[in-house]
């Protein structure tokens, strides 16, 4: 089936069921359904998720709408499988591409196993790469993307706590070195430049536009699921010193931005933070024992806050999707090419030869530039300067793990030679990322 005709809807799938796009009038119906589908606990229905998917309706979101909603409905016209895709731009190393987020999937228990969600990830993926998305990403449960070909090469959460009943957390201040504000419109310059220096630790990070941020400050409904807040912190003279998002859960303020301006100290500025938040009220009602510094395995305020934050808590994966590896690649050649440049190969001229097993790859390198993204044909099942079993190349190619990590968790996984090796350290050197995805 080609792009076009995923792209052409309704289709009739058998049994009385037909695909579709969403329309505005859906929206109470999807909603209604994504509250029964994805609450943890149905006999106490999380709805936030019903908000989330109005925001996504609404038509005020930056790049989602009802016709980003595929459904699935029976004879009767009830929504039996749903999900949408929310468009967004992420960047690596400071090169952006355009990055296709499915989301909200789910089916009726009763219609589950016959293959709905494969056919709207199709339609979603085509919708993807008509919008000349490189990447798709999807948060969810734990291998079932796997099956569309996603691998989880990002981390996805990662926290530190902040305890404010352990022993030296919560010393008496006389006077406060700054004070709290939410965020408005007038700040989103400030906010950007604050942005920049938060994401600067990290590999891979969502570059947020003018509408973006427009959105996500007033229009989004903080009450959704992913709702967002965002502050400003002062100092008294009414310069801005830094900024944080954070969202309440359940159980904690989490904090899943953050950053001070030069000159201005990232310790000094998340302690306010951590007193300003203490008397924080649950949606419970009942006030929290804790704040939640919720910024990936890796991040100046871990560093800043020290051993006052509890042990790291493991982080989960982002899966991500690369349908396209050459042109992705093509696209990367300034930020390989930099790296190469800076490094202990600079100038190098040479074809490294990739070999996945099912499919073959080659970077030919002239002078330190990529001049050339080929194939080759192996003589034999592991020939080639490295291999790379099944999606393991994209834990490279996204910094998740390197080489060597790899090779630890697959014998299969290989350098044949020390310049190879070496090579792809250099080019895909491994470095933590904490990207906040448009929701």
């Amino acid at each position: 089936m080609n792009l076009d005709a995923h792209l052409t809807l309704p289709v009739a799938l058998g049994a009385g069921l037909v695909m579709r796009w969403a329309t505005a009038a859906d929206a109470p119906a999807v909603a209604a359904f994504n509250l029964a589908m994805h609450s943890d606990n149905p006999a106490e229905p999380e709805e936030g998720l019903s908000i989330w998917t109005y925001d996504l309706f609404s038509g005020q979101h930056p790049t989602t709408g009802p016709g980003d909603f595929t459904v699935v409905v029976d004879d009767q016209g009830q929504i039996v499988s749903s999900l949408c895709l929310i468009s967004q731009t992420w960047a690596i190393d400071g090169l952006a591409f355009g990055v296709g987020r499915p989301e909200l999937v789910a089916t009726l228990p009763e219609y589950r196993r016959r293959g709905l969600v494969r056919r709207q990830m199709a339609v979603v993926h085509s919708l993807s790469a008509a919008r000349g998305e490189l990447v798709q990403v999807i948060t969810g449960i734990p291998w079932y993307y796997r099956q569309f070909g996603y691998e989880m090469t990002v981390d996805l959460g990662g926290s530190r706590d902040f305890v404010w009943s352990r022993p030296g957390n919560s010393p008496p201040v006389t006077e406060e070195p700054y004070r709290f504000r939410p965020a408005t419109a007038d700040d989103i310059p400030h906010l950007a430049a604050l942005y920049a220096i938060h994401c600067q630790a990290s590999l891979v990070y969502r570059v947020r536009s003018q509408a973006e941020w427009l959105y996500e400050l007033t229009l989004q409904d903080p009450a959704a699921v992913n709702g967002q807040r965002f502050g400003v912190v002062e100092t008294p003279a009414g310069e801005i010193a830094g900024y944080v998002e954070y969202a309440i859960w359940s159980r904690s303020v989490n904090i899943r931005e953050v950053a001070a301006r030069p000159g201005h100290s990232l310790r000094a500025l998340c302690l306010f933070l951590t007193r300003h938040f203490k008397p924080t009220p649950l949606p419970s009602g009942a006030p929290a024992d804790h704040l939640t510094f919720r910024l990936g395995t890796a991040h100046p305020a871990y560093t800043a806050l020290g051993r006052q934050l509890s042990k790291p808590d493991n982080a989960y994966a982002y899966f991500l999707r690369v349908p396209d590896l050459p042109a992705f690649l093509r696209h990367l050649a300034p930020v390989l090419e930099r790296r190469l440049a800076g490094s202990v190969m600079a100038g190098h001229t040479g074809t490294l030869r990739l070999n996945f097993y099912q499919q073959q790859l080659t970077l030919r390198f002239d002078t330190g530039r990529l001049a050339e993204i080929g194939t080759f044909q192996p003589a034999y099942a592991h020939d080639g300067d490295a291999c790379l079993p099944d999606l393991t190349f994209l834990h490279l190619l996204f910094g998740h793990r390197s080489l060597e990590q790899l090779r630890q968790l697959r014998v299969d996984c290989f350098a044949a030679n020390a310049e190879a090796a070496v090579l792809l350290d250099v080019l895909f050197p491994t470095r933590p990322s904490y990207p906040v995805t448009l929701s």
